[in-house]
């Protein structure tokens, strides 16, 4: 289940880029139904080879989600952000630094769990169902637009709006969150062990993930 709800998660990343305007759930929607197809039209390419589209897709990623909240939330309590004490395991906590470079290998390693998923003969489909303001939270406005991929997998986006853009933060699979699932799995380790060795076990997942990439 929990590959299951990354890949679809993931998935979507890249059919749902957000334009970058500031505005309510109702200009979000528009859009999102703008930028949509200009995704789609690379996924459903059949004449775009995998490694074309994975070139093209992945700057659409990095532009369209807030990666820096992203790791903040997946962290959590053991963000450098973060307050809350953490006792016996206070050497857990990120400093800048780590966390600056645990944004990049994360960047990496999401978007390589949805771009070897991609297939050739790829296709989507995507409808907008719903989208509304979310209550704010620390002043931060948000939204959720809910989205049925390929007319049966509900996907859900909730939003911020971070200096007048719109923002991915999470996505829900059928009403689990991406977020969530890396939080508790990341903080499981970090209970066991230090920053230092996620982030090499990061940086080894994405340096083994490129090299197997160049033996293709």
């Amino acid at each position: 289940m929990m590959h299951l709800i990354r890949f679809l998660g993931l998935t979507c990343l890249l059919i749902f880029p957000l334009a970058s305007h500031a505005g309510n759930a109702a200009q979000a929607q528009v859009m999102v139904e703008n930028a949509m197809q200009e995704s789609l039209a690379i996924i459903n390419n059949p004449n775009i080879d995998k490694t074309t589209k994975r070139k093209q897709l992945w700057p659409v990623v990095k532009r369209y989600f807030d990666f820096n909240l992203i790791t903040s939330l997946t962290l959590g309590k053991f963000s450098a952000e973060a307050r809350s004490p953490l006792g016996e395991y206070s050497d857990r906590r990120f400093t800048t630094a780590q966390q600056h470079e645990f944004t990049g290998l994360f960047t990496t390693h999401l978007g390589n769990i949805y771009l070897d998923k991609l297939n050739d003969d790829s296709r989507f489909t995507v409808r907008i169902t719903q989208s509304a303001m979310l209550k704010p939270v620390k002043n931060m406005q948000r939204a959720r637009v809910n989205t049925l991929i390929n007319s049966k997998t509900s996907i859900d986006y909730s939003l911020r709006l971070k200096n007048n853009n719109w923002r991915v933060y999470d996505i829900r699979v059928e009403g689990r969150s991406l977020i969530s699932s890396f939080r508790k799995e990341y903080n499981a380790l970090l209970l066991k062990q230090s920053p230092a060795h996620l982030l090499s076990q990061l940086r080894d997942k994405n340096i083994a993930h490129e090299q197997a990439r160049t033996t293709e």
